[in-house]
């Protein structure tokens, strides 16, 4: 069994703050849509049985092309959401080390888990984490999902043992792709890849 986990595409810039979400939720860019369809490229000989996309717009308008060559339905999944950062989306770097001192210390020493003010923890995510992959272990059917940077740089921490404030060792890029495999004999996953990406192409599917 088999799981694909793609960050998303460029964002657009501007100001598209969604209030049921709380945060801003930006749509892809003209680069990032471009991305997001060279990715039909790479998926296009792979099976996937479901997909399955955070909340957010820009990971919606990522899975949009897969999806549509694959004919399957995203569905939206919480759970792929990016990790809260709270309070501090809106602030500058000078407006949050002044008004939390501490946990931009803290943050910043790579030595603990934090929580962003008025958001989440690492291991809040991993909790998170641990309940949707053991629904995809469950249903034993390969997916692919579409997230964000945050959450899959603490997926690698998950995967790997690692502790969570150490995920500033790992990086994703735009339309990233990240692939596990359940060892069934060991009972763990495995990396495959961490940072497969696509190259472009003179003739996209899409």
């Amino acid at each position: 069994m088999k799981v694909y986990v793609v960050r998303h595409g460029d964002k657009a810039e501007g100001d598209y703050f969604n209030v049921y979400l709380k945060h801003q939720d930006e749509p892809l860019s003209k680069s990032g849509e471009a991305k997001a369809k060279m990715l039909c490229t790479y998926f296009k000989d792979i099976s996937i049985t479901q997909i399955y996309t955070s909340e957010y717009l820009r990971t919606k308008q990522t899975a949009k092309y897969v999806a549509e060559l694959m004919r399957i339905t995203p569905i939206e999944d919480r759970r792929l959401n990016e990790i809260d950062n709270g309070v501090i989306e809106s602030l500058s770097d000078e407006e949050i080390k002044k008004r939390y001192p501490k946990f931009w210390t803290d943050f910043f020493s790579y030595s603990k888990d934090v929580r962003f003010p008025d958001g989440e923890t690492g291991e809040e995510v991993k909790t998170r984490q641990k309940e949707l992959f053991d629904n995809i272990l469950k249903y034993g059917q390969d997916v692919l999902l579409f997230s964000h940077e945050g959450y899959m740089r603490l997926l690698a921490c998950h995967i790997l043992g690692i502790p969570v404030y150490k995920r500033n060792q790992f990086k994703f890029d735009f339309c990233g792709i990240m692939e596990l495999y359940y060892d069934v004999e060991n009972k763990l996953w495995k990396i495959v890849r961490l940072n497969q990406i696509v190259e472009n192409s003179s003739t996209p599917l899409m």
